[in-house]
């Protein structure tokens, strides 16, 4: 399946700046400063959004997190009234439609 490119994006910098990106360029085996420009900003989106949503735990900490999932605690009033308070919410907006 081809994909096509059809979006467009400009930047400005600094000529130091292109020059780096070019002696990179040469290095990296990319056909076209467009091309190595596009990969390196995907790669790096990539990077940002995996360290977004990835929990790093230590050993003592993912060990007493699983202890925490096996030996649930007894939910407390403060958690049950709040329950009650979201199902009267939820019930509520079913019937103001």
């Amino acid at each position: 399946m081809a994909i096509e490119a059809n979006e467009r994006v400009t930047t400005r910098m600094s000529l130091e700046t292109k020059e780096l990106l070019e002696r990179a360029l040469i290095l990296s085996g990319y056909s076209s400063l467009n091309s190595f420009i596009t990969h390196a900003a995907v790669a790096e989106a990539k990077k940002l959004i995996e360290q977004e949503v990835t929990i790093n735990l230590s050993q003592r900490e993912a060990i007493n997190f699983l202890s925490a999932l096996d030996k649930p605690r007894e939910p407390n009033q403060r958690f049950l009234k709040a329950a009650r308070r979201r199902k009267e919410i939820l019930a509520n907006e079913g019937t103001s439609t």
